[in-house]
């Protein structure tokens, strides 16, 4: 009877711990990304969500993972799996392209020695616009699914 209990205490804590991150990940945003043109390579990261994320750590990862493909989510899914498993994300760039007359910068945010995500960025009329292309994308999903894979 006792393991019973504790079985179903087991249970409902999973439950729980998974609607906490459900929660939090709806509350992600890339908006809550910016980067900091007035230092080189620099960013902020706001909202508790993904601060809270990175506290529950490695049981969040599949959800995470799933979230990458929400472009809304994709910079902010991709930074706190950045910290549940490296505990920080380097940033690097801009390294700048220019593509039919419109110049692109391209940031790196990811692990120092590993697979990263190519943050792409636009400026029309001093307003700054992030986009993810779908080669990044694709290859960031693989990364992390390979990642956890390997674990």
């Amino acid at each position: 009877m006792l393991l019973f209990f504790i079985g179903m205490l087991f249970t409902i804590n999973c439950s729980a711990q998974s609607w906490r991150v459900n929660s939090l990940i709806k509350k992600l945003n890339n908006n809550q990304f910016s980067i900091v043109h007035e230092e080189k390579a620099s960013f902020t990261m706001k909202g508790r969500p993904a601060y809270k994320l990175i506290k529950v750590g490695k049981p969040a990862t599949e959800k995470l993972i799933a979230s990458l493909s929400d472009t809304t989510k994709t910079i902010m899914a991709h930074l706190v799996l950045c910290h549940i498993y490296y505990n920080v994300a380097t940033f690097a760039g801009p390294k700048v392209s220019t593509i039919n007359d419109t110049h692109i910068s391209n940031y790196f945010l990811g692990q120092k020695d590993g697979e990263g995500l190519i943050i792409s960025e636009t400026k029309t009329n001093d307003t700054y616009k992030l986009f993810i292309t779908p080669e990044n994308l694709t290859a960031i999903k693989t990364y992390w699914k390979n990642k956890i894979s390997k674990k």
